[in-house]
């Protein structure tokens, strides 16, 4: 099924790739070491998302601070069982290096629990933290922090999250997501999160409370007024936020920071709706490089885990015509998707590579030992 959209735009657009920027001249050199690494996922971002909201945001010249990133790599993605991966599956493959099914969380395709980065981290006496504007138990964080047959087993899962130590989980109570909502047991849970935690951790509902909490903190933020299915303020100060709780930590930190408005804009094939994710993205990654950069020794990566819709720019006539984009699907596709490397580290990700190969570099880097 092939989707038009047409969007009237106030500025003149050159199409161009994307990756034309990047050039071997501009990685840089190994002069620093990684002691910290902030990883950033743009659910269903795939590179015709970043592409278009270039194109449709600021022209063919682009303005996107991920335009600057030294570092480009691209990203195969794809589950054990299919070609076109889902979030489950791919968030396991990108914390574990192994891929499982469409929907497990955690677990091999036999049921064998997997070990994932977040727990060689914290072995490694390290600080961890996840901070998404999807639900806290939707499929990315999960990969991440869990092990359940089902992605939607969403009781389990935020029972394992309670419990897991983390020291800051920034999502959603995922009260807007319809299949989360109307899920008896998940309520229950939800209603009860102060009582369930972990000895120490402090469970906050309201972005106010967010800004006073110390560490270890699980925030269970309600849906946004008028994106129900995102949770929260924008992305760049739940970001702030988690960077302020964990950077103080002396064996360095791993966070991992989700947008999931890409994703939902993109089944809903709606072009302008993916610019403002990307957009929103694009700001909380500026607000991190700029905090690595102060602290000279955190890495920033970029990617996606997958495409969704298959979009694309097909069609703009010079100057300040309308704009044509097409779609190949409401759903997600094999596509590759982009990664953007800033800072200490970043050249070890460039290339064509396997969404496996993140979590072993990424160990690599803070030496850790990764045991799947």
């Amino acid at each position: 099924m092939r989707l038009k959209l047409v969007l009237r735009l106030g500025v003149a657009l050159v199409l161009a790739p994307l990756l034309a920027t990047a050039t071997v001249a501009a990685q840089p050199g190994p002069a620093a070491h990684a002691r910290s690494i902030v990883l950033f996922i743009g659910d269903g971002m795939g590179l015709g998302q970043v592409s278009a909201a270039s194109e449709l945001l600021y022209g063919g010249q682009g303005s996107l601070f991920l335009e600057s990133a030294p570092v480009i790599g691209l990203v195969r993605t794809f589950a054990a069982d299919n070609m076109v991966t889902d979030s489950a599956a791919a968030a396991t493959a990108m914390a574990t290096g192994t891929r499982t099914d469409r929907r497990r969380v955690g677990l091999e395709p036999d049921g064998r629990p997997l070990h994932s980065i977040f727990e060689a981290a914290r072995k490694g006496g390290m600080a961890t933290g996840f901070v998404t504007t999807s639900g806290l138990v939707g499929a990315t964080p999960a990969g991440y922090l869990a092990h359940a047959e089902s992605r939607y087993d969403f009781a389990s899962i935020l029972r394992q999250m309670l419990t897991s130590k983390v020291d800051v989980l920034i999502g959603g109570d995922f009260t807007g997501y319809p299949r989360a909502a109307h899920d008896p047991a998940y309520r229950e849970l939800l209603a009860g999160a102060e009582q369930l935690a972990a000895a120490g951790t402090t469970v906050v509902r309201s972005a106010a409370a967010l800004a006073t909490a110390r560490t270890p903190v699980v925030a269970l933020l309600p849906p946004r007024p008028t994106m129900p299915e995102q949770h929260g303020p924008p992305l760049e100060v739940t970001t702030r936020r988690a960077l302020e709780l964990l950077s103080s930590h002396p064996g360095g930190f791993l966070l991992v920071v989700e947008c999931e408005v890409t994703d939902e804009m993109g089944h809903d094939n709606n072009a302008d709706g993916v610019a403002k994710g990307v957009a929103e993205l694009d700001q909380a990654v500026r607000l991190a490089v700029h905090m690595a950069r102060a602290r000279g020794n955190v890495l920033v990566l970029v990617t996606a885990d997958h495409d969704t819709g298959g979009l694309a720019v097909v069609d703009r006539p010079l100057p300040n015509g309308k704009a044509t984009v097409a779609w190949a699907t409401t759903n997600h596709t094999a596509l590759w998707v982009p990664l953007f490397a800033f800072g200490p580290g970043a050249g070890g990700f460039s290339g064509v590579l396997d969404d496996t190969e993140l979590p072993g570099r990424m160990a690599s880097l803070l030496g850790l030992q990764l045991p799947n």
